[in-house]
C-alpha cells in the first residue's frame, strides 16, 4: 500500500487499502471532519494500458460480421490519454451517484478532487461483502437462495435506474454487494450510459468484462437497452449459483453451447433455470425486456424474510418458495466483522 503520511485534502486519513480494478486503487479511510469510515478511489495510472486497449478495441466491430475490421492497439497510451480518461471516469461516476443519490442501494458520493498528480471519488463506505467474496465463502458457489436474494436486490435498483433513462453497463459479482444489514448495493457506475446519447459514446467509453457482458456491448453499432444490463445480472448470478462461468456470448455467437443452468446444480427450481436462460439470450428481444418483468416472476416463486440478529449487526435472512414443498432456508449476511473488497 501506498504510505499517505497527511490526510488526503486535509481531510481523509488513509487506513488499509481495500483492492484494486480496472484502473484504480479503493482505499478505507477515516474521514477525519465527521469521524466516518469511506471508501476513497484513487485513479491509477499504471493499470491504464489494459483497459484503454480494451476502450479502443470495443469501438471496432469484433465478432459476427461479415468483415471484423481489426485495428493496432498494442501502442501504451500517452501519459495524457491516462490522465484524461482517469478524469472523465471519475467524474463520470461521480456524476451518476449524484443523480441517483435517492435510490437505496446506489452509493452516495461525498466528493471529488484532484491531489498526488491523480484524482479521487470519496464514497460511502459499505460494509459486507461483494457476490464474489460470498461465492469464495461457499467454496465457488452460493446457495441459490442467497443469489436469488443478490438478483431481486440488484433488479430493484437496475429497475429505477433503468426508469430514468441509464443502464448500468457492468453487473458483475464483484459490483453487486450485500451488506451487512441485508441492503443489496450496486457499485462501480463508472461506465454507466446513458440511453439518450449517443451510440458511438457508449461504445468508445466502455471497458467491457467479457465474462458477463452481452454481445451488443461488444459489437460496434448494435444498440444498448436495459436487456442489456438483465443478461449481465443472469451471467453475474449463472456464475454465482452454477459455479462456473457461462459461456461468453460471443463465443456462442460463433456456435459454442450455453450449458443449462440446472446441469451445474442439481434440484434447482425450474424457474431460476428458466429465468436465467432467457436472460442469456443473446437476442436482447428474446431476453425479458425489463427489471419488473422479473421482479414478478421471482415474488411470485420465492419470499424473503429479513430479520437483525441483535447484537450483532448482521442480518438474518430466510427463503421460502412459494410454489414447491421444499424446506425453508436461511444465511446470515456475515459471521463475522471483517473489511471486504470493494471495487
Amino acid at each position: 500500500m501506498k504510505d499517505f503520511p497527511a490526510p488526503l485534502k486535509g481531510r481523509y486519513q488513509i487506513r488499509s487499502e481495500l483492492g484494486t480494478g480496472g484502473f484504480s486503487t479503493i482505499y478505507l479511510a477515516t474521514d477525519t471532519k465527521t469521524g466516518n469510515d469511506v471508501s476513497v478511489k484513487e485513479f491509477t495510472a499504471d493499470h491504464m494500458d489494459g483497459v484503454g486497449t480494451v476502450l479502443r478495441r470495443n469501438a471496432f466491430i469484433v465478432a459476427s460480421q461479415a468483415d471484423p475490421q481489426p485495428v493496432d492497439f498494442s501502442a501504451p497510451l500517452s501519459e495524457e490519454e491516462k490522465l484524461s480518461r482517469g478524469l472523465m471516469q471519475i467524474r463520470r461516476e461521480a456524476e451518476i451517484l449524484n443523480l441517483f443519490a435517492d435510490i437505496e442501494g446506489v452509493p452516495a458520493c461525498i466528493e471529488t478532487f484532484q491531489e498526488n498528480d491523480t484524482f479521487y471519488l470519496v464514497k460511502e463506505y459499505l460494509e459486507g461483502m461483494t457476490c464474489r467474496e460470498y461465492m469464495r465463502r461457499f467454496a465457488g458457489r452460493v446457495p441459490y437462495t442467497l443469489g436469488l436474494y443478490i438478483m431481486r436486490g440488484t433488479l430493484e435498483i437496475l429497475r429505477q435506474v433503468h426508469a430514468r433513462g441509464y443502464i448500468h453497463c457492468d453487473v458483475s459479482p464483484i459490483n453487486s454487494f450485500l451488506c451487512r444489514d441485508g441492503r443489496v448495493c450496486l457499485i462501480d457506475w463508472g461506465n454507466a450510459a446513458d440511453l439518450t446519447g449517443s451510440m458511438e459514446d457508449h461504445v468508445v467509453r466502455q471497458a467491457v468484462n467479457v465474462h458477463y457482458a452481452a454481445p451488443e456491448q461488444q459489437i460496434s453499432g448494435h444498440t444498448l437497452t436495459p436487456a442489456t444490463d438483465l443478461y449481465c445480472l443472469c451471467a453475474s448470478i449463472y456464475e454465482a449459483v452454477c459455479g462456473d462461468l457461462p459461456t461468453q456470448s460471443l463465443q456462442r455467437l460463433r456456435g459454442k453451447p450455453l450449458a443449462p443452468p440446472a446441469v451445474h446444480v442439481n434440484g434447482l427450481p425450474a424457474f431460476l433455470d428458466d429465468l436465467l436462460t432467457r436472460g442469456l439470450e443473446l437476442s436482447p428481444s428474446a431476453r425479458p425486456q425489463s427489471a419488473e418483468e422479473m421482479i414478478e416472476v421471482i415474488d411470485h416463486e420465492i419470499s424473503f424474510t429479513v430479520s437483525p440478529v441483535a447484537g450483532t449487526g448482521n442480518t438474518s435472512i430466510s427463503a421460502q418458495l412459494l410454489n414447491e414443498k421444499r424446506r425453508p432456508l436461511a444465511f446470515l449476511t456475515s459471521r463475522r466483522a471483517r473489511r471486504p473488497l470493494i471495487l
